[in-house]
């Protein structure tokens, strides 16, 4: 069950108040005898823990904002703690002073011993509060973490068998065999080329789900087996450019995004010799993107289901990679995939 801020921040603070009252200020009664001892109980509590819980929880909560997230977690912690503790301390040492310069008691009460007993008080409680929140929110972002790797295993098996599903339909092994059969009795070398990027092509698209995130120059060349592939079958009516591929190897992104942008635009448009289909794939490591454009010449009645981009842009929303843009008009489609630097995504946190 999910405990809301709000509902955390009501009880917390009643709970505090109540174990500060019963532990530390009930031995009031029995050192000094005031007319006035309960309200001066009381109105201490109210007023320490207030200064304890409110702006300590302000910090905690600026911290969260700054560094979330689990693999932060020790960061995070340990940046809290040092401004909560100086603060605690603070807050202890202030008690004592107000205390004894107010004459609240009637007696002296500045003493080393006091200072020190307050100010571990205080810091015990700071301490004790972290804990609660770090706590709570490192369970949510644990059971966050859980259930987007589930759904992220789930759409990874989707958009595999998806790709695998396409490469098996009869029509596409009737083309991809016939055109085997057509280059062994034609050009052997070539046709042994094509088995080879074939069996590139399927033993990638089987070991696809084993990782979240593959490098830019692995996914390109996996595309190129693929392109590879549907070029010798298409021959004139199908082309891709790559305007660079230096670099790609700094870069990450999840496998079969290429792919499946170039199965969607081999899918859905016209390819013949009089009106090819003109594919780019424009990689911009200044933008840390890859655009993926091609030409739109749509076919007539064609089943459009838009399931491919739909699990494309949830696979990058589960991955927290935000920038997927997608662009149509009359003449051009485009996609833009965001891609991870290496080193960036190595020490960010990204879920992985």
């Amino acid at each position: 069950m999910q405990i809301r801020e709000g509902q955390l921040r009501l009880w917390g603070y009643l709970v505090v108040a109540l174990m500060y009252y019963l532990f530390f200020m009930l031995e009031m009664f029995f050192t000094w005898h005031d007319e006035y001892m309960w309200l001066k109980t009381i109105s201490i509590t109210v007023l320490v823990t207030v200064a304890i819980w409110e702006p300590v929880r302000f910090m905690i909560l600026q911290m969260r904002k700054r560094w979330r997230g689990l693999k932060l977690a020790r960061k995070r912690v340990g940046m809290t703690l040092l401004v909560v503790i100086p603060y605690a301390s603070l807050v202890g040492i202030l008690r004592i002073y107000i205390e004894d310069h107010s004459n609240l008691w009637g007696v002296p009460v500045a003493s080393v011993t006091n200072y020190s007993f307050m100010i571990g008080i205080s810091v015990l409680f700071s301490l004790l509060q972290v804990a609660v929140y770090e706590s709570i929110y490192l369970f949510g972002e644990w059971n966050k973490a859980r259930i987007e790797a589930e759904e992220l295993k789930k759409l990874n098996f989707q958009m595999q068998f998806d790709s695998l599903k396409g490469q098996i339909q009869p029509h596409f092994l009737f083309n991809t065999l016939n055109t085997l059969i057509g280059l062994m009795k034609m050009d052997i070398p070539r046709a042994i080329e094509f088995t080879e990027e074939m069996a590139h092509v399927y033993r990638y698209l089987l070991e696809a789900n084993d990782r979240q995130l593959i490098s830019l120059e692995e996914e390109m060349k996996f595309t190129n087996a693929y392109f590879f592939l549907l070029k010798t079958r298409y021959s004139e009516g199908l082309r891709m450019e790559v305007n660079s591929e230096a670099g790609m190897d700094n870069y990450q992104l999840p496998p079969l995004s290429l792919q499946l942008l170039i199965e969607n635009a081999v899918k859905h448009n016209i390819i013949t010799r009089d009106r090819p289909l003109f594919v780019r794939v424009d990689f911009q490591p200044a933008f840390k993107q890859v655009v993926v454009i091609n030409n739109v010449q749509r076919k007539p009645q064609a089943f459009r289901s838009g399931l491919g981009l739909v699990h494309f842009r949830k696979k990058f929303e589960l991955l927290h990679i935000a920038g997927v843009k997608i662009l149509e008009t009359e003449t051009e489609f485009s996609v833009t995939v965001p891609l991870i630097k290496m080193s960036v995504y190595e020490s960010s946190s990204y879920r992985g």
